[in-house]
């Protein structure tokens, strides 16, 4: 019996663009494919390190790995051929000088080998493949970036990532250090006809989520789905450049069961797009090389390995790849809650923090008014009458014995002083000066201490008090 081919029968197209921002229109993605020994292979990678380095080392790195590639005898593992070529496309990449700002060159990559035994998938960085099947998608790749690791350790959440941020750094690239960690699945995935791949940079999964690549790819000709993959992410701002490539299997990998397919991520139920093209764009406008995280470790999480030999910080390594799952049919997603419920649910809280903190308001404005409020003390009235002496020196003394009384001074020649102030003058009843005066305090309400003593001089001095 003759040998069956190993390159498996495919359409397959794909498409480029500079993007619309006006920043970037030198085109820094590279994307190729070619039938080597081993199968057929598709390669996309995204440069960075500005303009023509980042457009440099991609296309070394696509040249690279289709050079590698093609050398490779038909006795060669496909998996070690392909890690292999990923392997010196970095070391060549690695050997760029640098630009004129002292950044290094590099690149994302993602590759695709496609034979009879199934599809070899190897990827750096956050450039992704997502597999069609059975009228669902599947995100087959897992980024090499500061938010995909955040998520694996819980510090938010996947919805979360697309917007914050960080979400243009990525930890891992081609040229950073003199080695890299390729990261492979274990396995190949098993593929039936019909099935599709589609390899993208981050330009694309930034602006068009899945379930919209889904419509797109799973309906329409492989050139016409790439074509409109990439009009859609410019119609929603084309922030950066832009490479789709779509794969579609004519035939079974010889290993495979139509029954089954291989899965890294939950898959998405092919629907129609229902919400209408955000206005804004979304997603990082970049991409950025960062130092790996600090966070805790997660059990399932090793730690981050030393510095390169360039002094570049490498990122710490995202868990290794589980094993794949075989399932026989797609899960579907519980359906959400209704939007009056999801309504009331998002209104309580508010609710209740605007009434707690009216009531902060409240408690704390009154402890500042109880605080800061006068003490009135009542002092009694007494009305005024000439007719009768103010208190004696004696009462004044009993009352404030801590204030000096200035001395009496001697009135100019010709001004009438009103006999209580005058020592030698007599009282209007002709009685002793003391039985004028405790008679006054007396009825004034003084207390007894105060005008008694000026009873006993009153009658001392015999008169009736």
């Amino acid at each position: 019996m003759a040998d069956q081919p190993k390159i498996p029968a495919v359409e397959i197209a794909s498409r480029t663009d500079p993007g619309r921002d006006p920043d970037k229109q030198v085109n820094e993605d590279a994307a190729a494919h070619d039938e080597v020994k081993l199968g057929l292979l598709a390669v996309v990678c995204d440069g960075m390190g500005g303009h023509a380095g980042g457009k440099e080392a991609s296309e070394l790195a696509v040249k690279t790995i289709l050079e590698i590639m093609q050398a490779a005898t038909e006795k060669t593992p496909p998996h070690d051929a392909l890690r292999v070529a990923i392997e010196e496309a970095n070391r060549r990449v690695w050997s760029m000088p640098t630009n004129e700002g002292g950044y290094r060159p590099g690149s994302t990559v993602v590759a695709l080998l496609a034979h009879q035994g199934g599809a070899e998938i190897a990827h750096v960085g956050d450039s992704r493949i997502y597999l069609v099947h059975s009228g669902a998608i599947t995100q087959v790749t897992k980024d090499h970036s500061m938010v995909q690791e955040m998520v694996d350790r819980n510090i938010i959440k996947q919805e979360e990532a697309a917007n914050h941020p960080d979400a243009n750094k990525i930890m891992r690239a081609l040229g950073i250090a003199k080695d890299v960690s390729v990261e492979l699945r274990p396995e190949p995935i098993a593929y039936v006809a019909g099935d599709v791949f589609i390899l993208c940079s981050d330009g694309l999964s930034d602006l068009v989520n899945p379930s919209e690549i889904l419509d797109i790819a799973g309906s329409r000709p492989a050139a016409q789905a790439a074509g409109q993959l990439v009009e859609l992410a410019n119609a929603r701002g084309g922030h950066d450049n832009i490479t789709a490539m779509i794969v579609r299997m004519k035939g079974s990998a010889v290993t495979s069961d139509a029954a089954t397919i291989v899965k890294t991520m939950p898959l998405t139920a092919h629907e129609p797009v229902a919400t209408a093209p955000p206005t804004e764009p979304a997603g990082p406008r970049g991409t950025v090389l960062t130092e790996p995280l600090h966070a805790p470790s997660s059990p399932n999480l090793p730690a981050a390995p030393a510095a390169g030999s360039s002094g570049t910080l490498l990122a710490a390594p995202l868990a290794a790849a589980s094993p794949p799952d075989v399932v026989a049919t797609i899960p579907h997603a519980p359906p959400a809650p209704p939007p009056s419920e999801r309504g009331e649910r998002s209104k309580a809280p508010i609710i209740a923090g605007i009434v707690l903190g009216i009531l902060a308001l409240a408690i704390a404005g009154t402890f500042v008014w109880t605080q800061q409020r006068p003490n009135h003390v009542p002092v009694q009235v007494i009305p005024f009458d000439a007719s009768r002496p103010p208190p004696s020196e004696e009462d004044a003394s009993t009352v404030a014995p801590d204030i000096t009384l200035a001395p009496v001074l001697a009135p100019p020649s010709g001004v009438k002083v009103p006999w209580w102030k005058d020592p030698d003058a007599a009282t209007p009843t002709g009685e002793p000066r003391e039985c004028a005066i405790a008679r006054w305090q007396k009825d004034a309400g003084r207390p007894p201490t105060s005008w008694e003593p000026l009873e006993a001089k009153c009658r001392a001095a015999g008169g009736k008090p």
